[in-house]
């Protein structure tokens, strides 16, 4: 029997959520498989990232043979985006595995479903918000309205209840003109608002977890020719 397709995941090494989200859309796909490996959450310069701990876990996924690659957290966005894009040209290097981003797949999908006006449910605190609306305008989406949960601790992101989340998409959804609803932090459980949509909210909610593993599916040939 043929060892099924598999999709290799990076995480940040304080993560609570993204295995459990790739489970979840995995149940779903019978014969696509998913591998794990993490780096430190700290440690990375304030404009890009600590290369060598993403080589060594490039490499130790690669040993697995995945298919792709995905760096499943949204610092990309955050440092705007450019050190994403180097960071999966050097994996692609090193292991001849193509490799995306979470904050690049978000980029890609929103310009590409025509969602330019946005409400975003993040992690950090105020002026992590305005950087975020800086460099998500750099890439031609708007950010128009947020809630920053003001946490520092990528941990305690895990705790936030799914409930506090959905309360304040439904609170943006209803006091500004938006296209979608993104909540942005892989560690926090957006995952099953962005699965269920609610008629009172009349958007979509993205989860920024689930756009990377979508984006990571979708490069699967046998997914892409089907979709």
């Amino acid at each position: 029997m043929r060892i099924p397709r598999a999709i290799g995941i990076i995480l940040p090494s304080s993560n609570r959520v993204v295995e459990r989200v790739t489970r979840d859309i995995l149940d779903d796909l019978p014969g696509i498989d998913a591998c794990f490996t993490r780096v430190p959450y700290g440690g990375h310069p304030p404009d890009g990232y600590t290369m060598q701990a993403f080589r060594e876990a490039a490499q130790m996924l690669a040993q697995a043979q995945p298919d792709v690659i995905l760096w499943n957290a949204t610092r990309g966005a955050l440092i705007g985006f450019e050190p994403d894009r180097q960071l999966a040209a050097m994996i692609e290097a090193e292991t001849g595995i193509a490799c995306t981003t979470t904050a690049l797949a978000t980029v890609d999908h929103l310009r590409q479903s025509n969602l330019r006006r946005i409400g975003l449910v993040a992690q950090g605190g105020e002026a992590d918000g305005r950087r975020l609306r800086q460099t998500f305008a750099s890439e031609g989406i708007e950010i128009v309205a947020g809630h920053n949960f003001d946490i520092s601790d990528n941990f305690e992101a895990a705790n936030v209840q799914p409930d506090e989340i959905e309360a304040h998409a439904l609170r943006l959804a209803s006091t500004a003109t938006l296209d979608a609803v993104l909540v942005w932090s892989t560690n926090l459980a957006g995952h099953r608002l962005a699965g269920c949509p609610r008629r009172d909210l009349h958007i979509p909610v993205l989860d920024s977890a689930a756009l990377g593993i979508m984006k990571a599916l979708g490069s699967l040939p046998a997914l892409a020719a089907a979709s």
